[in-house]
């Protein structure tokens, strides 16, 4: 049974600013699961833009989709599938308002049509623009989906018509979708119920709007010093940032690694 479960948001938390993770990270990872502590990644990426950090490091569990997909040391316990009529209404809306819409399942990504603002929603990601499938919504299993503006008036039109849905803008090019009363949080919830690790210590560290729910319901919640106001004021603790030794610290202060 794990001595703690540590979730780690990625953008602006376990990944520098090249999106990639720094070798004392990875050191304090190792010494982290040694220690009898499970480190998860959680976010709102899929589970195909994590490989390369699951590739460098000896993370094996995940969260992903903002709580939509879970894995646990490489075996799939948890999806939640977005009704398709919402998404039929989604994309009609989005097609209204001439904007691109990017489609998750658990293992494709499809963009309904290319463009500018699709490039540089991907660019900022450091990932490569989806393969076009205007589609795929009303033939797979579509766990979130993504709309790629920089608009941010576009967000409370979509909130006021979608109370069905929650809206995270988490780049300055696209807001997250998924399915109302789902986040990061929920997933956790979920993990710990099928597990039955209800009675392990939960420790998040993130930096961004669609990490509150989730430092919020962790038993310790960690901010990062580049993080939001309303994130860090929700945490029990504000380590440095990401590029400043911010995981390695955080780690050291809850003694989850000496």
């Amino acid at each position: 049974m794990p001595k703690a479960l540590v979730f780690f948001d990625l953008d602006g938390t376990l990944l520098n600013n090249k999106s990639e993770v720094d070798q004392e990270v990875i050191a304090a990872l190792e010494k982290l699961k040694i220690n009898g502590g499970v480190p998860f990644i959680a976010t709102g990426r899929s589970p195909l833009e994590i490989q390369h950090v699951l590739d460098k490091t000896p993370i094996e569990s995940f969260i992903t989709l903002n709580g939509q997909y879970i894995m646990y040391e490489g075996k799939e316990i948890y999806r939640s599938q977005m009704p398709k009529e919402l998404l039929i209404r989604l994309k009609e809306t989005a097609d209204e308002l001439k904007l691109a819409v990017s489609f998750y399942t658990s293992d494709k990504i499809r963009v309904t049509y290319t463009s500018k603002e699709v490039e540089n929603a991907y660019n900022f990601l450091h990932a490569k623009t989806p393969p076009v499938d205007a589609e795929i919504h009303l033939n797979d299993e579509v766990l979130m989906a993504l709309i790629l503006t920089e608009d941010k008036s576009i967000d409370d039109q979509f909130r006021e018509k979608f109370p069905e849905l929650s809206f995270y803008r988490n780049t300055p090019y696209s807001i997250d979708v998924i399915t109302k009363g789902n986040s990061k949080a929920t997933g956790i919830q979920e993990l710990v119920k099928l597990m039955q690790f209800d009675k392990i210590p939960v420790y998040a560290f993130g930096d961004g709007p669609n990490d509150l729910e989730m430092v919020t319901h962790a038993d310790f919640g960690v901010a990062m010093e580049n993080g939001t106001n309303i994130l860090k004021n929700a945490a029990d603790y504000i380590t440095s940032s990401h590029v400043e030794g911010g995981i390695v610290e955080g780690l050291e202060f809850y003694d989850l690694i000496k």
